[in-house]
Protein backbone atom coordinates (compact mmCIF):
# COMPACT_ATOMS: atom_id res chain seq x y z
CA UNK A 1 0.00 0.00 0.00
CA UNK A 2 1.89 3.16 -1.30
CA UNK A 3 0.32 6.28 0.80
CA UNK A 4 1.41 9.34 3.36
CA UNK A 5 0.98 9.19 7.14
CA UNK A 6 0.91 12.86 6.83
CA UNK A 7 -1.04 14.13 3.97
CA UNK A 8 -1.16 18.11 5.09
CA UNK A 9 1.89 18.69 6.28
CA UNK A 10 1.06 22.39 6.37
CA UNK A 11 -1.79 21.71 8.97
CA UNK A 12 -0.20 19.16 10.40
CA UNK A 13 3.08 21.28 11.83
CA UNK A 14 0.46 23.91 12.63
CA UNK A 15 -0.60 21.75 15.02
CA UNK A 16 2.25 20.41 15.92
CA UNK A 17 3.28 24.08 16.74
CA UNK A 18 0.47 24.55 18.77
CA UNK A 19 1.14 22.37 22.08
CA UNK A 20 1.53 23.75 24.85
CA UNK A 21 6.20 23.98 24.87
CA UNK A 22 6.45 22.90 21.30
CA UNK A 23 6.77 26.64 19.55
CA UNK A 24 9.24 27.59 22.65
CA UNK A 25 11.42 24.30 22.58
CA UNK A 26 11.78 24.70 18.83
CA UNK A 27 13.47 27.99 18.66
CA UNK A 28 15.75 27.43 21.66
CA UNK A 29 16.87 24.16 20.18
CA UNK A 30 17.46 25.00 16.58
CA UNK A 31 18.37 28.85 16.52
CA UNK A 32 21.91 29.49 16.76
CA UNK A 33 23.37 29.31 20.70
CA UNK A 34 24.51 33.24 20.00
CA UNK A 35 20.82 34.09 18.99
CA UNK A 36 19.08 31.27 20.87
CA UNK A 37 20.77 32.96 24.73
CA UNK A 38 18.96 36.37 23.49
CA UNK A 39 15.66 34.69 23.98
CA UNK A 40 13.71 35.73 27.54
CA UNK A 41 12.27 33.15 29.77
CA UNK A 42 8.37 33.84 28.10
CA UNK A 43 7.22 31.22 25.72
CA UNK A 44 6.85 33.31 21.97
CA UNK A 45 3.70 34.57 20.79
CA UNK A 46 2.15 33.54 17.27
CA UNK A 47 1.38 36.69 14.83
CA UNK A 48 -1.49 35.73 12.89
CA UNK A 49 -1.37 35.57 8.90
CA UNK A 50 0.96 33.61 6.46
CA UNK A 51 3.62 35.15 4.21
CA UNK A 52 3.70 32.12 1.50
CA UNK A 53 1.32 32.36 -1.07
CA UNK A 54 -1.21 30.13 -1.15
CA UNK A 55 -0.55 28.05 -4.08
CA UNK A 56 2.69 27.39 -2.44
CA UNK A 57 1.69 26.47 0.63
CA UNK A 58 1.30 22.58 -0.67
CA UNK A 59 5.26 22.87 -0.23
CA UNK A 60 5.72 25.69 2.37
CA UNK A 61 4.38 26.66 5.81
CA UNK A 62 5.28 29.64 7.80
CA UNK A 63 4.90 30.56 11.06
CA UNK A 64 6.00 33.99 12.75
CA UNK A 65 6.59 34.27 16.36
CA UNK A 66 6.78 37.53 18.55
CA UNK A 67 9.36 37.15 20.99
CA UNK A 68 10.78 39.49 24.11
CA UNK A 69 14.51 39.59 24.62
CA UNK A 70 16.49 39.61 27.79
CA UNK A 71 17.26 42.89 27.40
CA UNK A 72 13.47 44.42 26.90
CA UNK A 73 13.08 44.77 23.54
CA UNK A 74 11.08 42.58 21.12
CA UNK A 75 12.16 40.74 18.30
CA UNK A 76 10.61 38.27 15.70
CA UNK A 77 11.44 34.72 14.84
CA UNK A 78 10.01 33.27 11.27
CA UNK A 79 9.90 29.92 10.45
CA UNK A 80 9.37 28.32 7.60
CA UNK A 81 8.86 24.61 6.88
CA UNK A 82 10.05 23.15 3.48
CA UNK A 83 8.56 20.02 2.41
CA UNK A 84 9.70 19.54 -1.38
CA UNK A 85 11.44 16.07 -1.05
CA UNK A 86 14.51 18.46 -2.70
CA UNK A 87 15.39 21.82 -1.67
CA UNK A 88 14.58 24.71 -3.60
CA UNK A 89 17.95 26.41 -4.72
CA UNK A 90 16.07 29.86 -4.75
CA UNK A 91 14.70 29.61 -0.40
CA UNK A 92 16.67 32.55 0.02
CA UNK A 93 15.21 34.96 -2.35
CA UNK A 94 11.75 33.48 -1.40
CA UNK A 95 12.60 34.23 2.52
CA UNK A 96 13.86 37.64 1.34
CA UNK A 97 10.37 37.90 0.04
CA UNK A 98 8.90 37.12 2.85
CA UNK A 99 10.82 38.93 5.62
CA UNK A 100 10.24 42.11 3.34
CA UNK A 101 6.38 41.74 3.78
CA UNK A 102 6.92 41.17 7.21
CA UNK A 103 8.75 44.75 7.38
CA UNK A 104 6.51 46.84 5.44
CA UNK A 105 3.38 45.42 7.54
CA UNK A 106 5.52 45.86 10.48
CA UNK A 107 5.98 49.71 9.55
CA UNK A 108 2.44 50.44 8.44
CA UNK A 109 1.15 49.78 12.27
CA UNK A 110 4.26 49.89 14.09
CA UNK A 111 6.96 52.32 12.39
CA UNK A 112 6.00 55.03 14.18
CA UNK A 113 6.40 55.64 18.30
CA UNK A 114 3.42 58.00 20.01
CA UNK A 115 5.57 60.83 19.58
CA UNK A 116 5.90 60.30 15.44
CA UNK A 117 9.43 59.64 15.56
CA UNK A 118 10.76 56.41 13.58
CA UNK A 119 10.98 53.45 15.13
CA UNK A 120 13.76 50.97 14.51
CA UNK A 121 13.14 48.11 12.53
CA UNK A 122 12.83 44.88 14.75
CA UNK A 123 15.15 42.23 14.41
CA UNK A 124 13.86 39.35 12.61
CA UNK A 125 15.34 35.84 12.49
CA UNK A 126 14.85 33.12 9.98
CA UNK A 127 14.65 29.86 10.80
CA UNK A 128 14.15 26.72 7.81
CA UNK A 129 13.40 23.51 8.47
CA UNK A 130 13.63 20.49 5.81
CA UNK A 131 12.39 16.82 6.20
CA UNK A 132 12.95 15.74 2.55
CA UNK A 133 15.36 13.20 1.59
CA UNK A 134 17.87 14.83 -0.13
CA UNK A 135 20.75 16.52 1.83
CA UNK A 136 20.31 20.37 2.00
CA UNK A 137 23.05 21.71 -0.68
CA UNK A 138 21.83 25.02 -1.02
CA UNK A 139 24.06 27.79 0.88
CA UNK A 140 22.75 29.53 3.99
CA UNK A 141 23.81 32.83 3.06
CA UNK A 142 21.99 34.79 0.64
CA UNK A 143 24.69 36.64 -0.90
CA UNK A 144 26.29 32.99 -1.51
CA UNK A 145 23.52 32.52 -4.26
CA UNK A 146 24.70 35.48 -6.19
CA UNK A 147 27.04 35.92 -9.28
CA UNK A 148 30.30 37.63 -7.24
CA UNK A 149 33.62 37.08 -9.25
CA UNK A 150 35.14 40.31 -7.71
CA UNK A 151 35.16 40.19 -3.29
CA UNK A 152 35.76 43.69 -3.11
CA UNK A 153 32.47 44.38 -4.23
CA UNK A 154 31.23 41.63 -2.03
CA UNK A 155 30.61 44.43 1.50
CA UNK A 156 28.05 46.28 -1.50
CA UNK A 157 25.76 43.03 -1.38
CA UNK A 158 22.41 42.42 0.17
CA UNK A 159 23.10 39.88 2.60
CA UNK A 160 21.60 37.66 5.42
CA UNK A 161 22.26 34.35 6.92
CA UNK A 162 19.14 31.70 7.90
CA UNK A 163 19.18 28.88 10.08
CA UNK A 164 18.75 25.40 8.93
CA UNK A 165 17.07 22.49 10.60
CA UNK A 166 17.87 19.45 8.20
CA UNK A 167 15.82 16.70 10.20
CA UNK A 168 17.05 13.73 7.71
CA UNK A 169 20.45 14.24 9.46
CA UNK A 170 19.47 14.53 12.90
CA UNK A 171 19.70 11.34 15.20
CA UNK A 172 16.31 10.50 15.98
CA UNK A 173 16.77 11.23 19.70
CA UNK A 174 18.33 14.18 19.36
CA UNK A 175 15.30 15.65 17.44
CA UNK A 176 13.96 17.70 20.56
CA UNK A 177 14.48 17.37 24.46
CA UNK A 178 10.59 18.32 24.48
CA UNK A 179 8.38 14.45 23.74
CA UNK A 180 5.39 16.77 21.92
CA UNK A 181 8.15 17.86 19.34
CA UNK A 182 10.49 15.10 19.28
CA UNK A 183 7.34 13.14 18.27
CA UNK A 184 6.10 15.78 15.68
CA UNK A 185 9.55 16.10 13.88
CA UNK A 186 9.96 11.77 14.32
CA UNK A 187 6.98 12.10 12.10
CA UNK A 188 8.15 14.84 10.03
CA UNK A 189 11.45 12.95 9.25
CA UNK A 190 9.84 9.66 8.57
CA UNK A 191 5.90 9.59 7.59
CA UNK A 192 6.19 12.93 5.75
CA UNK A 193 7.37 11.00 2.51
CA UNK A 194 5.24 8.14 -0.23
CA UNK A 195 6.03 5.02 0.00
CA UNK A 196 4.68 1.43 1.72
CA UNK A 197 2.85 2.88 4.53
CA UNK A 198 3.41 -0.53 6.51
CA UNK A 199 6.78 -0.06 6.18
CA UNK A 200 7.02 4.15 7.02
CA UNK A 201 5.06 2.61 10.04
CA UNK A 202 7.06 -0.16 11.00
CA UNK A 203 10.22 2.69 10.49
CA UNK A 204 8.72 5.34 12.67
CA UNK A 205 7.25 2.97 15.24
CA UNK A 206 10.24 1.18 16.07
CA UNK A 207 12.12 4.69 16.64
CA UNK A 208 9.49 5.88 18.71
CA UNK A 209 10.02 2.74 20.67
CA UNK A 210 13.82 2.73 20.94
CA UNK A 211 13.14 6.90 22.68
CA UNK A 212 10.72 5.61 25.41
CA UNK A 213 6.92 3.76 26.30
CA UNK A 214 5.84 6.95 26.26
CA UNK A 215 7.10 8.48 23.49
CA UNK A 216 5.54 5.64 21.07
CA UNK A 217 2.10 6.44 22.90
CA UNK A 218 2.40 9.84 21.77
CA UNK A 219 3.38 8.67 17.96
CA UNK A 220 0.10 6.21 18.19
CA UNK A 221 -1.75 9.31 18.93
CA UNK A 222 -0.62 11.59 16.91
CA UNK A 223 -0.98 9.13 14.19
CA UNK A 224 -4.78 8.26 14.95
CA UNK A 225 -6.00 11.70 15.05
CA UNK A 226 -4.06 12.32 11.24
CA UNK A 227 -6.27 11.86 7.85
CA UNK A 228 -4.54 8.71 6.38
CA UNK A 229 -5.71 5.47 5.54
CA UNK A 230 -4.04 3.94 8.82
CA UNK A 231 -6.82 1.34 10.61
CA UNK A 232 -7.09 0.16 13.76
CA UNK A 233 -6.17 -3.04 13.37
CA UNK A 234 -2.81 -2.48 10.76
CA UNK A 235 -1.83 -0.22 14.07
CA UNK A 236 -2.84 -2.93 16.57
CA UNK A 237 -1.08 -5.31 14.37
CA UNK A 238 2.21 -3.04 14.11
CA UNK A 239 2.50 -2.66 17.62
CA UNK A 240 1.94 -6.37 18.41
CA UNK A 241 5.54 -6.88 16.23
CA UNK A 242 7.25 -4.33 17.56
CA UNK A 243 6.34 -4.59 21.54
CA UNK A 244 4.92 -7.89 22.23
CA UNK A 245 1.97 -7.87 24.63
CA UNK A 246 2.04 -4.15 24.82
CA UNK A 247 -0.17 -3.50 21.90
CA UNK A 248 -3.43 -3.15 23.66
CA UNK A 249 -2.24 -0.78 26.73
CA UNK A 250 -0.53 1.44 23.89
CA UNK A 251 -4.11 1.98 22.21
CA UNK A 252 -5.95 2.52 24.89
CA UNK A 253 -3.61 5.09 26.58
CA UNK A 254 -3.32 7.08 23.12
CA UNK A 255 -7.56 6.80 22.88
CA UNK A 256 -7.77 8.27 26.19
CA UNK A 257 -5.66 10.98 25.05
CA UNK A 258 -7.07 11.31 21.83
CA UNK A 259 -10.63 11.60 22.96
CA UNK A 260 -9.37 14.34 25.39
CA UNK A 261 -7.05 16.44 22.67
CA UNK A 262 -10.32 16.01 20.76
CA UNK A 263 -12.78 17.21 23.05
CA UNK A 264 -10.46 20.49 23.55
CA UNK A 265 -10.22 20.93 19.70
CA UNK A 266 -14.19 20.44 19.46
CA UNK A 267 -14.25 23.45 21.93
CA UNK A 268 -12.33 25.18 19.09
CA UNK A 269 -14.53 24.28 16.35
CA UNK A 270 -17.09 25.79 18.42
CA UNK A 271 -15.18 29.14 18.77
CA UNK A 272 -15.25 29.07 14.99
CA UNK A 273 -18.54 28.14 13.96
CA UNK A 274 -19.29 31.61 16.50
CA UNK A 275 -16.11 33.57 14.86
CA UNK A 276 -17.65 33.33 11.43
CA UNK A 277 -21.12 34.34 12.22
CA UNK A 278 -20.25 37.23 13.56
CA UNK A 279 -17.61 37.89 10.28
CA UNK A 280 -21.62 37.26 8.32
CA UNK A 281 -23.07 39.66 10.68
CA UNK A 282 -20.83 42.40 10.29
CA UNK A 283 -19.61 41.94 6.65
CA UNK A 284 -21.94 40.10 4.65
CA UNK A 285 -21.21 36.82 2.92
CA UNK A 286 -17.43 35.83 3.40
CA UNK A 287 -15.31 33.96 1.10
CA UNK A 288 -14.69 30.41 0.88
CA UNK A 289 -10.93 30.98 1.90
CA UNK A 290 -11.71 32.62 5.01
CA UNK A 291 -14.00 29.77 6.10
CA UNK A 292 -10.46 27.44 5.32
CA UNK A 293 -8.24 30.27 7.70
CA UNK A 294 -10.80 30.13 10.33
CA UNK A 295 -11.26 26.24 10.51
CA UNK A 296 -7.51 25.59 10.16
CA UNK A 297 -6.80 28.43 12.72
CA UNK A 298 -5.40 28.06 16.53
CA UNK A 299 -7.39 28.51 19.25
CA UNK A 300 -5.36 31.77 20.36
CA UNK A 301 -5.99 33.10 16.89
CA UNK A 302 -9.73 32.69 17.30
CA UNK A 303 -9.74 34.64 20.11
CA UNK A 304 -7.14 37.43 18.73
CA UNK A 305 -9.69 37.35 15.55
CA UNK A 306 -12.74 37.83 17.64
CA UNK A 307 -11.36 40.43 19.72
CA UNK A 308 -10.60 42.56 16.21
CA UNK A 309 -14.25 42.53 14.63
CA UNK A 310 -15.38 45.40 16.56
CA UNK A 311 -12.55 48.04 15.80
CA UNK A 312 -12.05 46.50 11.70
CA UNK A 313 -13.32 48.15 9.02
CA UNK A 314 -13.19 45.70 6.37
CA UNK A 315 -13.23 41.59 6.44
CA UNK A 316 -8.99 41.58 5.94
CA UNK A 317 -8.27 43.97 8.71
CA UNK A 318 -9.96 41.54 11.01
CA UNK A 319 -7.13 39.12 10.08
CA UNK A 320 -4.21 41.62 9.04
CA UNK A 321 -5.08 44.42 11.43
CA UNK A 322 -1.20 46.39 10.66
CA UNK A 323 -2.01 45.66 7.46
CA UNK A 324 -5.31 47.90 7.29
CA UNK A 325 -3.24 50.52 8.82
Amino acid sequence: MHSRLIRRHDHFFKRLLEQPGTAGALLRERLPPEIAKLLGPDEPVLVQGSFVDRELREYRTDRLYRVRLRDGREAYLYVLIEHKAAPDPRVGLQLLGYMTQFWLSWDKGEGKAKDGKLRPLPLLFPLVVYHGAAEWGVPLSFAEAVDLDDETLRPYLLDFRYSLTDLGRIDDAGLSRQKELRIGLLLLKHGGRGGDLRQILVEVGRAAAALSTDDLVTLVRYIVSEPNEVEAAMLRDLLREIVPGQEARIMSIAAEQWKAEGMARGRAEGKAEILLRLLRRRFGEIPQSTFDTVHTASDDELTAWAENILDASSLDAVFHPSRAN
